[in-house]
Parts: C-alpha cells; sequence; structure tokens
C-alpha cells in the first residue's frame, strides 16, 4: 500500500464528472483524469486530505502516476476565470528569458521584471495589455523555476537589484506569492522586493505575511478619488474604500506608492483627491505617489489619445505646484542604473531553428525555444516539432518571430 501527496496537487472526486477525479493544483487550477487510468496503477481510494492510496509500492504508484499527471496538465484550466492555462515548469522545457508576458525580464538595469502568472481580477479600461475580461489563455510559472533564473541575472550585475512582481495580471493571485517574495528578498543581491498589484485581495493575513517574506514596497493601481469613477475604470467590482483600509494595513510593514495613470478624458478630475489621499500614508523609504502618462500599446485596449509628454510634464509641473510635492517617478526614485544584462544569441531577421512546445496565450501564437531562450512564434501551423523563423522582434532579449 502507497499513500501518495504533494504540495501542490490535490485529489478528490467530482459528482458532476462521473468516471473521473478532480486534480486540483496550488488551490486555483484544476483538471480531471480517467478513473480508469488510474485504476491501471493499481486499486485506489481517495483520501480526505487531498491525496490518495494505491495497493502498489510508491515507486510503481509514482512511475505511473505521473505520466497520467503530465497528460492532464495538457488541460489545466483555472477555476475562477474558467480559462485554458500553461505551466511552465523547469521539465517543460520552456525558457523563462524571451518573452515578455512570463517568467523574467532583464532591459538592461538593476531592475529585473519578475512575472510569475497572467491574468486579473480587473479589468482596466486602458491597460496596456489587455488583462481581465479577454479571449486569452492563462499561464502560472513554477515558484522554484523563477527564482533559479533569477539568481542567475543577478550574479551579473554590479549593483543592487529591484526584484519587482510585476506580471501582465495580479500578482496577488499567485497561489505561491509568499513564498516567491520570500526566496527573492533572500538572493544575494536582491536589495529591494517590490511587486506591482491593485490590492483588492489584501488582507491582514497577507499582509503580515508579505512583510515578514520581505515585501518592500507595493506599487498601487488606484486611479480614481472618488467610488463610481474608479470602479468604471476598473470595468469590475472594486470598492476603492476598502482598498483604501487595505492600504492601511500596509502602514508600519510595507510602503505603499500609489501609481495612477492619467488617462486623458477620464480621470483628470480625479487626481487632486489620489494626491491628497497620498499625502496620508505613512511610508518608511519611498514616496507615496508616481503619476504615470497614458499611453497606447500594440495589444493594449487603446481607449482614447495619449497625451504628448510636453502636455504630460506642463501637466504634471503644475500639480507639483499646487500640491508641494513630487508627483514623477524618475530613476532617481528607485535608485535605477544601467546594468550588466545576458548577451542576446539571436538578432532581428535572424533565421532560427524553434522547437515548437505549446500554444500561446493567442489564438495565433506559438511558444517554442530556440537554445535557452523563448521565442513566440506567430501563425505557425503546429504546436508541436520544429520549424525555421525569422525574428522580427529581439529588444530586451524578448524574441518573436514568423515561420519562414
Amino acid at each position: 500500500m502507497a499513500n501518495v501527496s504533494f504540495e501542490d496537487l490535490t485529489f478528490r472526486d467530482d459528482p458532476n464528472r462521473d468516471g473521473e477525479v478532480r486534480v486540483d493544483f496550488m488551490n486555483t487550477y484544476y483538471f480531471f483524469v480517467e478513473k480508469d487510468d488510474l485504476g491501471r496503477v493499481g486499486d485506489f481510494d481517495l483520501q480526505d486530505d487531498g491525496s490518495i492510496d494505491f495497493s502498489c509500492s510508491e515507486t510503481k504508484a509514482l512511475n505511473k502516476l505521473n505520466r497520467i499527471l503530465a497528460d492532464g496538465f495538457q488541460d489545466l484550466t483555472h477555476r475562477n476565470r474558467h480559462k485554458d492555462a500553461l505551466y511552465v515548469h523547469r521539465n517543460s522545457g520552456i525558457p523563462l528569458m524571451g518573452t515578455n508576458e512570463f517568467g523574467v525580464v532583464d532591459r538592461g538595469s538593476n531592475i529585473l521584471e519578475i512575472k510569475p502568472l497572467t491574468g486579473c481580477n480587473m479589468s482596466c479600461v486602458f491597460c496596456s495589455v489587455k488583462e481581465g475580461k479577454n479571449n486569452k489563455s492563462d499561464v502560472v510559472v513554477e515558484e522554484e523555476y523563477l527564482v533559479e533564473q533569477v539568481k542567475e541575472l543577478v550574479a551579473i550585475k554590479d549593483n543592487p537589484v529591484e526584484a519587482n512582481i510585476g506580471p501582465q495580471g495580479e500578482p496577488l493571485l499567485y497561489p505561491r506569492l509568499v513564498d516567491l517574495v520570500e526566496d527573492l528578498n533572500n538572493i544575494d543581491g536582491v536589495e529591494v522586493v517590490s511587486m506591482n498589484s491593485n490590492g483588492v485581495t489584501l488582507s491582514r493575513w497577507l499582509v503580515d505575511r508579505l512583510a515578514d517574506a520581505g515585501l518592500d514596497r507595493i506599487n498601487l493601481s488606484m486611479h480614481g478619488s472618488e467610488p463610481d469613477v474608479a470602479e468604471d475604470l476598473m470595468d469590475e467590482p472594486y470598492e476603492l474604500e476598502d482598498v483604501k483600509d487595505n492600504v492601511r494595513l500596509c502602514e508600519g510593514n510595507i510602503d505603499v506608492l500609489v501609481a495612477p495613470v492619467l488617462v486623458p478624458g477620464f480621470n483628470e478630475d480625479q487626481m487632486d483627491g489620489l494626491i491628497e489621499f497620498a499625502k496620508t500614508i505613512e511610508n518608511e523609504r519611498f514616496p507615496t505617489i508616481g503619476i504615470q502618462n497614458y499611453l497606447n500599446y500594440k495589444h493594449g485596449r487603446n481607449i482614447t489619445e495619449q497625451m504628448p509628454w510636453d502636455d504630460f510634464y506642463e501637466w504634471l509641473n503644475r500639480k507639483e505646484d499646487e500640491h508641494d510635492m513630487s508627483l514623477r517617478m524618475t530613476t532617481d526614485t528607485f535608485d535605477i542604473v544601467q546594468d550588466n544584462t545576458l548577451d542576446r544569441p539571436f538578432r532581428k531577421d535572424d533565421k532560427v531553428e524553434v522547437e515548437l512546445l505549446a500554444d500561446g496565450r493567442r489564438s495565433h501564437e506559438t511558444l517554442g525555444r530556440a537554445g535557452n531562450r523563448c521565442v513566440t512564434v506567430l501563425h505557425a501551423d503546429k504546436t508541436h516539432g520544429r520549424e525555421t523563423v525569422r525574428l522580427v522582434r529581439d529588444k530586451h532579449n524578448i524574441f518573436t518571430g514568423v515561420v519562414e
């Protein structure tokens, strides 16, 4: 008799799926496996603690069960968003450098962008990557795999590093967030661990755990000072006062920087209220507000024309005079300096052989590997095999290609 359990997997019956066992992953994702397949491993019995007993030896059970689970992961689904999800882990073959959507992005400074998942509980009307309501699939990355990649990059930096957890989505939805913050904080050379968040699901329990793990700052996505305007901009149920209460939970534990986006025609009249709220925040190290200019992006919602930079800075100067405080985020604000980065193994217009590994987030995208970089391949006619690809993007070690 073997009792098999996993840290992030639990097994249970689903009354709506006769003949199948539901496998929950990190309490957020799930897939199903056939009971007949489990029966071929040996007689089995699901336990109340989420483990599973087999009548055979543990070695035999694990060998056969792991193959069944690997197939099941191909149908991974997000529990709340009801979307297909891809699990990127050390044995998936998918590198964590090469894409802007997950993994680690190094833009040649001492700030590293850590992207453990995609997907958001808000659907901001101005979102630069159109998260929230969309027809894209989701990605979640193994925590240990992320940390390994960050360690490799930190080792080549000459300056103290800020590890910014800034995914295309909401990091508070990442099930292993506290572990990630703690492990990033423990890397030699990492001085600051920060996170971009809408703050909606913060709680006293979670704030305490994140603070103990070493989170230094939350860059808070708050874009309206009036509840109805704030909710309209988020385009999902959003309680402004609750989020303000969550900010108070952080005081004395985690610095909060309010980071509104100035969206022309939508929230110019909200900025004074946001500035006044930021004045009430008591941070230990970082400023309490930094206003951003709305920009249009290729994959963004692009709801209006962006304000010319000269006009934005003129507006910003005026507001700084009115409120007698700095409202801008600069490289000096966060001690950002240029620093070493990994060489680009390929260049735009190079033709490279790519091993195709999985569907991308959009229907016309496929994820592949060339060397130790992820490559997003456009309009491939298959998801596995090899293709010769011409690269159309190479900036910051982010690679996109088209099939030749």
